[in-house]
């Protein structure tokens, strides 16, 4: 094998080992009786972890997950707009340099959020349903975090393949672990999408 397509390598063993976790948190989860609380549960009285807080003046740490969620997504928005750097719509090529200057801040952003997010349902419910595939995502972040820093010291197509690859099923993962935050945040991608086309057609139009 090239040696710069070895670093896809560890790329794709995150995603299996990623995919595996997914599968497995359905796997483990049982059926309920309607009506009752679906996911992994222990028996009464067997608690794991510190109990979470509750009442209004308590904060919502899901809050911090779907903020890590909105700064995942805008990190993701450069795809959308590196071929725009060249469009005739001036417009266009500034948006396009001030997300390419801050996509890496916004994607360091929700690895720390993430780490907080996560971190306080390992210490307060560790059979939370939703725990699995919670890791499954904080791995792929972790691992696209790694590939993006290497690809700045390191210019090799393959870790930008291996970023790209990981970005995606990231976003696979989230799907099923944040579901409609994160599916909101994927229709506000497309109606960009296809904004920032209908601007990029006009300016060509109009050239």
């Amino acid at each position: 094998m090239n040696q710069g397509r070895r670093v896809l390598i560890p790329a794709i063993l995150v995603a299996f080992v990623s995919v595996l976790l997914v599968i497995y948190s359905y796997y483990t989860m049982p059926l309920h009786p309607q009506g009752s609380p679906a996911g992994v549960h222990p028996p009464a009285g067997s608690h794991t972890g510190i109990p979470p807080r509750e009442g209004k003046n308590h904060f919502d740490f899901t809050i911090l997950g779907n903020i890590a969620i909105f700064c995942g997504v805008f990190s993701y928005w450069w795809f959308l707009f590196k071929k725009k750097l060249t469009s005739p719509s001036q417009s266009l090529k500034k948006m396009s340099k001030r997300i390419y200057s801050l996509h890496t801040y916004t994607g360091w952003i929700a690895l720390v959020l993430i780490i907080i997010h996560g971190g306080y349902y390992l210490i307060t419910d560790l059979h939370h349903p939703k725990l699995l595939t919670g890791v499954a995502a904080f791995i792929l972040l972790l691992g696209l975090a790694i590939y993006g820093w290497l690809y700045k010291r390191v210019r090799n197509k393959y870790l930008r393949t291996s970023h790209f690859i990981l970005s995606n099923v990231w976003f696979m993962a989230l799907l099923i672990h944040a579901g409609g935050f994160f599916i909101l945040m994927v229709v506000v991608t497309f109606v960009l999408w296809a904004v920032i086309g209908i601007m990029d057609w006009s300016a060509k139009k109009a050239a």
